[in-house]
C-alpha cells in the first residue's frame, strides 16, 4: 500500500507578506479618532508652570476641536448631498447659508443650485410651485446667470425651454436638464467644493474600506458574469 506523499511546503516567496500591524493601528485609530468613537485620551507631562500648562491645555484641546470641527462637516456635507440627491434645493441652500456661506460665493455654483431649483420647482407641477419657479427665474436664475461664468447666459436661455416640454418627453431638447441624474452630478460637485473648503475628508480607514468593498463587488460581479 502505497502511502501518500506529503505535499511540499510552501517556500518563503509563496508566504503571503507579514501584515504591518502599526499601520494598521494607526489607521484604526484614525478612523475612531475621526468618527468620534472614542474620547482623545491625554498623556501624562511633567509638572510645569501655569504659564506652560496653559498653553499644554490650548495645544490638548485643539486635536479634539480640529476632529469635532471635521466630524460636524461632513455630517453637514452628507445632509446637504441628501438633499440635492432628494431635489430639496431649498434645503440645501438653506443648510449652506447657515453653515457654509463661503461656498454661495462660487458664482458657479451658485448658477447651478438656482438652475437646479428652478426645474425642481417646475418638476412638481402645481400652480404655486410654477409661480414659484417664474420667481426664482427673475430674482435668482437671471441674475446669477450675467456673472456666473461666459457660458452661463446660453445656459440659461436653454433652461427655459423646461416650461414648454414636459420631463416625460423623450425628444425635446432639455432631456438631460429632467434627467434625475442631474440631481446627483450636483450634489458631487457640491461634496467636493466642500470638502475643499471645509477641509473635511473622509478617514483614511473609511475610504479604503468603501476601495476594498468596491473592489470586492467588481470581481463578484466579473466572477458572475463568467
Amino acid at each position: 500500500m502505497d502511502l501518500p506523499t506529503p505535499s511540499p511546503s510552501p517556500s518563503p516567496s509563496d508566504s503571503p507578506p507579514p501584515v504591518n500591524w502599526d499601520s494598521l493601528d494607526a489607521l484604526v485609530l484614525d478612523f475612531v479618532r475621526s468618527d468620534r468613537l472614542i474620547a482623545p485620551s491625554a498623556s501624562p507631562s511633567p509638572p510645569s508652570s501655569p504659564s506652560s500648562s496653559t498653553t499644554t491645555a490650548t495645544s490638548s484641546s485643539s486635536p479634539s476641536t480640529s476632529t469635532s470641527s471635521s466630524y460636524c462637516s461632513r455630517i453637514l456635507i452628507r445632509r446637504a448631498r441628501r438633499a440635492l440627491e432628494a431635489g430639496d434645493v431649498d434645503a440645501a441652500l438653506a443648510l449652506l447659508r447657515a453653515h457654509a456661506p463661503a461656498a454661495l460665493l462660487d458664482h458657479r455654483l451658485l448658477f447651478h443650485l438656482h438652475k437646479q431649483r428652478f426645474v425642481e420647482l417646475v418638476r412638481r407641477g402645481t400652480e404655486a410651485d410654477r409661480e414659484a419657479a417664474l420667481d426664482c427665474l427673475r430674482t435668482a436664475l437671471a441674475p446669477c446667470a450675467l456673472d456666473a461664468y461666459p457660458e452661463a447666459y446660453e445656459e440659461f436661455k436653454h433652461i427655459l425651454l423646461v416650461l414648454i416640454y414636459d420631463k416625460d418627453d423623450q425628444s425635446s431638447p432639455v432631456t438631460n436638464e429632467w434627467s434625475i441624474k442631474r440631481r446627483f452630478e450636483l450634489a458631487g460637485l457640491l461634496s467636493s467644493i466642500l470638502r475643499a473648503q471645509l477641509q473635511a475628508y473622509d478617514p483614511i480607514l473609511s475610504m479604503t474600506l468603501r476601495y476594498l468593498i468596491s473592489i470586492l463587488l467588481a470581481s463578484r460581479n466579473f466572477i458572475t458574469y463568467i
